[in-house]
């Protein structure tokens, strides 16, 4: 039976866990914040490299944070290295596939629009509903919401099996939907909070320099990475 996430609970919990691990997680986030301020500093000179280091940093960033968090020792191993990337490459077709089903999707609505009596009335209301929302910010946290579900099922969901490969546990797809079932909309609740919420305020509040993004970029970066591990944990450990 699967369990029932107490999202208010799990919050409290996350945050004192942050606190009691402040050194720690600070020096990550000073890791991070590096890695963030160069990206951005060199990224108009030399996009397309800047832009692939700053990828692999970001991957084994996160394979690092994660093996420490579980003590994982040693913690680079020809085997876990493999199936980490393996899994990843899975849960990114999985998300991109989703993606191109979706423009696809648009597209045939689009299509639609010019044959059946009175849809293309409805597709211009919903062109128009769109230009609109995404012509404000506010509008366009609105229309972020639903690209969040759709990647809650098809990227964060999923990557809970990519955690399992370093932490050597059930790593199936199969398993990250079935342990959490029935926490869907809670899960996109929190990843609401995370990827959507926070970074709306520090868009407001922070000025658009590398600087202060990089500073946003990093905290943001800590805080999604203590609550995606420990929404593993809650889901996958008995």
């Amino acid at each position: 039976m699967a369990k029932k996430l107490n999202i208010k609970e799990f919050c409290a919990d996350n945050l004192s866990f942050m606190a009691k691990n402040f050194v720690l997680l600070s020096l990550f986030g000073f890791a991070s914040f590096i890695a963030s301020f160069l990206s951005l500093k060199y990224v108009f000179k030399h996009q397309i490299g800047m832009m692939f280091l700053y990828t692999v940093f970001c991957y084994f960033f996160y394979y690092v944070f994660v093996s420490l968090y579980y003590e994982q020792k040693p913690i680079f191993t020809s085997k876990k290295l493999v199936n980490s990337l393996v899994k990843m490459f899975v849960v990114f077709a999985l998300s991109l596939s989703a993606v191109i089903f979706g423009h696809l999707f648009f597209k045939l609505l689009k299509y639609m629009a010019q044959y059946l009596i009175g849809f293309p009335d409805i597709y211009d209301f919903l062109k128009n509903t769109y230009h609109f929302l995404n012509a404000s910010r506010m509008g366009r946290f609105l229309l972020y919401i639903p690209m969040l579900f759709l990647l809650t099922f098809t990227f964060f969901i999923p990557g809970f099996s990519w955690i399992s490969t370093i932490n050597e546990g059930d790593a199936s797809l199969w398993s990250a939907y079935s342990k959490t079932s029935g926490n869907y909309l809670k899960i996109t609740a929190v990843l609401l909070l995370i990827y959507a919420v926070l970074p709306f305020i520090s868009a407001v509040l922070i000025a658009p320099t590398p600087t202060y993004l990089s500073i946003s970029n990093a905290v943001l970066t800590i805080i999604q990475l203590v609550f995606c591990i420990r929404l593993y944990d809650f889901f996958y450990k008995d």
